[in-house]
């Protein structure tokens, strides 16, 4: 099993039609949200925008760093990665967080 560690920048308080991953960047993933930051909605809702992109419950991801910024980290827990190793799944889940952002543009 894999932790997979996701730096991310969060706007909340967006319009519900911007909800979603927005940008991924070289140090951090930029993630849109309606909830607004008051009593940890934000936090669970990027929790929920994340566990949806990986496929994954939302109990497997959480807020380890920055509950209370705008500037987070995420940890997607137990992801299987397969035989080819850690390089190669942190390569495909890049592939997922832009698919994201593509999906959401078109």
């Amino acid at each position: 099993m894999f932790n997979l560690h996701i730096p991310c920048y969060v706007k909340p308080n967006s319009s519900a039609r911007r909800t979603g991953i927005i940008n991924v960047g070289i140090d951090k993933v930029e993630i849109s949200v309606a909830a607004v930051p008051r009593d940890g909605a934000a936090n669970i809702a990027v929790s929920l925008v994340v566990a949806e992109i990986f496929k994954v419950p939302k109990s497997s991801v959480q807020v380890i760093r920055g509950a209370k910024s705008r500037e987070k980290t995420l940890c997607v827990a137990d992801l299987e990665i397969g035989d080819n190793g850690e390089e190669a799944y942190l390569q495909h889940a890049i592939q997922i967080l832009k698919a994201a952002v593509e999906t959401r543009n078109s």
